[in-house]
């Protein structure tokens, strides 16, 4: 049976995040939506993995199967002229029938994005934070995380979640003027761990926690103790690697 992958870019800005939800409106949902309506068949997909409501993706994987071949170009038209403007299909092309969009996924990336001052421009797609930031501080902490490591106590909903090890390989900050700007690179990520890696770092940049404290977080494991969480919206998926 033949297998296609999608990428997909959206503002999360309006939906309930990724995965299809009985009572909300999801990217997963809209776009299976309009691939149903294109094909008239009922079709399901499934995507590298979950973002929660209000975050971003640049590059979000997903997949689907279908008993017949199709012509992609004229489909990938027509879905994008479906789709809402906040959500956009980039690309659509036939894989290899072992192909998961989760599942061979070697790793993913994530930008996160604060902005020092109110902009009209970045205000969905970033955190707004007032005050002072020690930046020099942020870049000190970002390497805490790099490694193999139990990432407990920055995960929500940890009780569901059996496995909370993840390899990070790669964890900076950037500054531009007034925009602050922090990649991370990991194996695999558990729900809510980009945030509160950042939220995390931004307490120590404000002087409300300090460096031992964050390794303390880490070596103890205590969700309970995690520090503060950053806000959804400045967070975005940058790319799935396969």
């Amino acid at each position: 049976m033949p297998v296609y992958k999608g990428v997909v870019e959206y503002d999360g800005t309006d939906y309930s995040g990724w995965q299809r939800q009985s009572n909300s409106n999801s990217i997963q949902q809209t776009i299976e939506e309009a691939l149903s309506t294109i094909l008239r068949k009922n079709l399901i997909i499934i995507g590298s993995g979950r973002t929660d409501a209000g975050v971003h993706a640049l590059n979000q994987v997903f997949h689907f199967k279908l008993d017949d071949e199709i012509n992609l170009p004229p489909i990938l038209k027509s879905l994008n002229s479906i789709l809402p403007i906040d959500i956009s299909v980039k690309t659509l092309e036939k894989t290899e029938g072992n192909f998961h969009s989760r599942y061979s996924a070697k790793s993913r990336e994530y930008i996160y994005l604060i902005s020092l001052r109110k902009s009209a421009f970045y205000d969905r797609f970033s955190w707004l934070i007032y005050g002072k930031i020690d930046f020099e501080i942020l870049k000190r902490c970002e390497s805490i995380f790099i490694g193999k490591k139990d990432f407990r106590a920055f995960c929500k909903n940890s009780i569901e979640i059996d496995n909370h090890v993840c390899e990070v390989s790669y964890s900076r900050w950037f500054k531009k003027k007034e925009l602050l700007m922090y990649f991370i690179k990991a194996d695999r990520f558990i729900h809510g761990m980009v945030r509160g890696i950042v939220g995390c770092m931004i307490d120590a940049a404000r002087g409300n926690i300090s460096y031992d404290e964050i390794e303390k977080l880490l070596e103890e494991r205590n969700q309970s103790k995690s520090p503060l969480w950053a806000h959804p919206k400045g967070l975005i998926l940058y790319r799935v690697n396969y």
